[in-house]
């Protein structure tokens, strides 16, 4: 126990004065009996004996209204929330309203259940509490108890992933600045993937659906291989993933085409050949059987279609005329004057280093003339790295020219080695730094060859940028020219280079100007569709400071953990009772002494 104003304890020293009273009280004269009195005493000895009792009562009563009172002032706390009303606390309220808790148990949605125990936690607050509310966006929404439990009601399920270990983190950070003691309340079905340790200051009370959880198959990955498509379609997989053993029946198809049936064990693959589609962007489209969670069983991806670069290969070196020999047998590129590899050609060109450095004024005079924003610069002293992008992952670079922007910020970066650009494009112009030669960089080596030169020539030449896949809420750093992100009839006017956090699902289009240019395809994370939940044994593994407890006991459970109870009010209640009993003992004795 605790006190606010513990100086007002020494007024506890008052509750003796009764107690002296009495003893004052109880002094009396002496007495001498007469013979024709005697009998008198007899008479009132029961009636003293009742008095004295009555006086112990009211002693008693008196000395505990008084030490009731003191203890009132110096504002006692008790560090459990069940006994009085508790004292001022900071309380974040996680509520995870993911993917996962759209599944149907007993017929019900689990977010049904989880919002319950949010509006039960919420009706335990008092109005001097600090409350804040984080949802599956991870946003701290601060208000009241009736506004919080207003929104609670509205919630719905979003398609996004929660990471509860980082949403706790955050509620911790935000607790540490908070003027009173905090509490972390989560409330979810503590899906084992979305477990997460990380620091946790304050108390924490997780809140967790019971028992098992329902059967669930769901579309963990749709992948479509390299794009674009040529006019004679593509191939696209699908995983399964979720529980269960027996196959499930998956339906694949692209916009505009009848879907193919397919039967897909979970956790296992299964990949789908698709033909006859017309050039332009489409979508391909996997959809599950129905089960109780709806919203893992469609996944769509966005897909270009188009013939294959016509290429030409001048000065490119051997190992990147013989990958051009490899993607031309794979139907990847064809012969022709479409996209110039390794010098400036007549229209589209993927420019290298030339061989000779002798030669390399007149290549950047050759860019100014054609009106190209790059060029050439003087060779880094060091060797590097290429930093993991979109375009390519980590590569080792040995030899390399720095690119230098003329005028103006640099723009249309598409690979950099240690933070300075390595890979640009200025309209369907690319410039690369580095030879394709081992003596220049590891990539030629390396299994990622292929797919980065096909990206070059299908897409960076032809002045198309990327196509990203991420999942609602994810954050996507868009390419520089971009100037909308489209999804159906919603539009998104955005800047090139910052960042956009997808919420719905289905294709999301990148346009510059008019011109779709990339594409982003929203789907749920694949983790959401395992519904296992994590034991109370991995819970307080993860979170030491955590008191495990059912949905059904969410007022019970609510502002135990970190915050303290107020026994002030239930002190002078008693203090009231007691002042009422003193006042009918006290009118008892003066009828009795009349």
């Amino acid at each position: 126990m605790t006190f606010a104003f513990p100086w007002a304890l020494a007024g506890l020293a008052l509750a003796a004065v009764p107690i002296v009273l009495h003893l004052i009280a109880r002094r009396e004269p002496p007495t001498i009996l007469f013979p024709s009195t005697r009998y008198l005493a007899d008479a009132t000895r029961l009636h003293q004996r009742r008095l004295q009792l009555q006086n112990l009562f009211l002693l008693i009563v008196r000395t505990l209204l008084i030490a009731a009172v003191m203890l009132a002032a110096a504002g006692p706390r008790w560090h459990q929330a069940s006994l009085g009303t508790h004292s001022p606390t900071a309380a974040v309220l996680i509520l995870d309203n993911s993917l996962s808790s759209g599944a149907i148990r007993a017929g019900v949605p689990v977010l049904d259940g989880l919002k319950r125990a949010g509006r039960a936690v919420l009706g335990r607050a008092s109005a001097e509490d600090r409350l804040w509310l984080v949802t599956a966006d991870g946003i701290p929404r601060p208000g009241t108890a009736a506004a919080l439990a207003a929104k609670v009601d509205s919630l719905a399920v979003v398609p996004a992933r929660v990471d509860l270990g980082g949403q706790v983190g955050a509620a911790s950070a935000l607790l540490r600045s908070a003027d009173r003691p905090g509490e972390i309340v989560v409330v979810s079905d503590f899906q084992r993937s979305a477990l997460s340790g990380g620091r946790q200051d304050e108390p924490i009370t997780a809140l967790r659906v019971a028992g098992e959880p329902p059967p669930n198959a769901g579309l963990a990955a749709l992948t479509v291989g390299s794009q674009p498509w040529g006019q004679d379609g593509g191939s696209a997989s699908v995983r399964v993933g979720g529980t269960g053993e027996r196959a499930r029946p998956v339906s694949i198809g692209a916009e505009g085409r009848p879907p193919r049936q397919l039967l897909v064990a979970v956790g296992g693959t299964a990949t789908q050949r698709l033909t006859g589609l017309s050039a332009g962007w489409r979508t391909v489209t996997a959809e599950l059987d129905p089960d109780e969670l709806r919203l893992d069983d469609r996944r769509t991806v966005a897909v270009r279609v188009a013939p294959p670069a016509r290429v030409t290969a001048a000065d490119a070196g051997t190992f990147a005329a013989t990958a051009l020999q490899v993607l031309a047998q794979n139907g990847r590129v064809a012969a022709g004057a479409e996209v110039t590899l390794g010098t400036l050609g007549g229209s589209a060109s993927i420019v290298l280093p030339p061989s000779d450095p002798a030669r390399l004024g007149a290549i950047n005079r050759s860019l100014a003339a054609r009106g190209v924003a790059w060029r050439y610069g003087d060779p880094a002293i060091t060797a590097t790295a290429t930093d993991s992008g979109p375009w390519l992952g980590r590569e080792r670079i040995q030899r390399r020219y720095r690119l230098v922007h003329q005028g103006g910020a640099a723009t249309d970066v598409l690979v950099t080695a240690g933070g300075e650009p390595w890979v640009v494009r200025s309209g369907r112009t690319v410039l690369v730094g580095s030879r394709l030669e081992p003596e220049w960089t590891t990539l030629p080596l390396s299994a990622g060859f292929l797919p980065f030169l096909d990206a070059l020539l299908n897409r960076a030449a032809r002045g198309e940028l990327i196509q990203l896949e991420a999942a609602p809420g994810d954050r996507i750093l868009v390419p520089d020219r971009v100037t909308t992100v489209v999804a159906g009839d919603r539009r998104w006017p955005i800047e090139g280079g910052s960042a956009f956090r997808p919420a719905t699902l289905g294709p999301h289009y990148l346009l510059v100007d008019r011109d779709t240019v990339g594409s982003i395809s929203v789907n749920p994370d694949g983790r959401e569709s395992e519904l296992t939940p994590a034991t109370d044994a991995e819970i307080t593994a993860l979170w030491p400071n955590a008191r495990v407890s059912d949905l059904d006991h969410a007022a019970d459970a609510a502002f135990q953990a970190g915050a303290t109870s107020d026994l002030r009010g239930p002190l002078l209640l008693l203090a009231l009772i007691l002042v009422l009993v003193e006042m009918l003992l006290a009118a008892g004795r003066r009828l009795k002494a009349r």
